[in-house]
């Protein structure tokens, strides 16, 4: 067996260059809480691992200009209790807290769970329905992605070989919206979700006429699944159970439904509908005055 090599730079710029010699053999590891079940799975055997959890400056969150800006090196927990995060973006928050347990909360992080690209985590399709962004920088400077453009494929992102996540970019949504994530699980609560359904709702003045509707899905598919032309068609309506029940229909018609251990694609498709409607249901109740 090969002996992988393990580098552990000090700074960004050393890791970028350490990238750009050792080409694709290379990973980048933060928390390592994928990469090591991976490496034991024999799912990847990289010729060296570029660790950057010594690079000072990448973890913390922050506002700024409307958006909260999150360190690649930010752990779930950070997130998941972070009161920055609570307040503005609960929802954020509070999907980092559906993830595994909490030892791997503290040691995973915000740019490993999205560069890792991970069809089964949940962070990921919330974010995307939040039009979130992320930052990387590489030999030839930075540049700012947006998620919808992100994920490509099973394990595959818009990440160039010598490229680094740095930062997750999310803009805080405007008075009014209301969010929800819904994890449905089919062995132990521990679980990755077999769904996941994200939804994010504000009306107009007048409470009943939607002024905009965000829906993403986790888990179903090779990557996660946003239609915004789909969503489009709800701007302007009024919510009822005929136009939450069509969503729902055209969202599990249009995603291409995978097979694994936790339920086969008929399976899915079918929790698409149901988990789709309940985050909706759920996101429409959190926004409702206290009685």
């Amino acid at each position: 067996m090969t002996e992988i090599e393990f580098h552990r730079p000090t700074d960004l710029g050393e890791a970028i260059a350490l990238l750009g010699d050792l080409g694709e053999e290379a990973r980048v590891v933060a928390g390592s809480t994928a990469v090591s079940i991976m490496l034991g799975q024999g799912l990847i055997a990289p010729r060296a691992l570029v660790s950057i959890m010594q690079v000072p400056g990448m973890a913390g969150i922050r506002r700024s200009n409307g958006h909260l800006e999150i360190g690649a090196l930010t752990t779930h927990r950070a997130v998941e209790l972070s009161p920055l995060a609570r307040e503005t973006i609960p929802v954020l928050a509070e999907t980092f807290g559906l993830v595994a347990n909490v030892r791997v909360r503290n040691a995973a992080t915000v740019g490993g769970v999205l560069a890792e690209a991970d069809y089964a985590s949940d962070p990921p399709a919330v974010l995307l329905a939040l039009d979130a962004s992320v930052v990387a920088r590489g030999p030839d400077g930075e540049r700012t992605i947006p998620l919808n453009a992100f994920f490509k494929a099973f394990y595959e992102t818009d990440l160039a070989a010598s490229e680094i996540l740095t930062t997750l970019r999310v803009p805080i949504p405007r008075e009014g919206t209301a969010a929800s994530y819904q994890k449905f699980v089919t062995r132990s609560s521990e679980d990755r979700p077999c769904v996941g359904a994200v939804a994010a709702i504000r009306f107009a003045a007048d409470g009943h006429t939607i002024d905009d509707l965000r829906i993403a899905v986790a888990a179903a598919a090779e990557t996660p699944q946003r239609f915004a032309e789909v969503e489009a068609t709800a701007r302007g309506a009024e919510l009822s159970d005929e136009l939450v029940r069509r969503l729902a229909d055209e969202y599990a018609e249009r995603i291409d439904t995978l097979d694994d251990l936790r339920g086969s694609a008929w399976y899915r498709s079918r929790m698409v509908r149901v988990w789709i409607r309940r985050a909706i249901q759920a996101a429409v109740e959190r926004g409702m005055p206290a009685a």
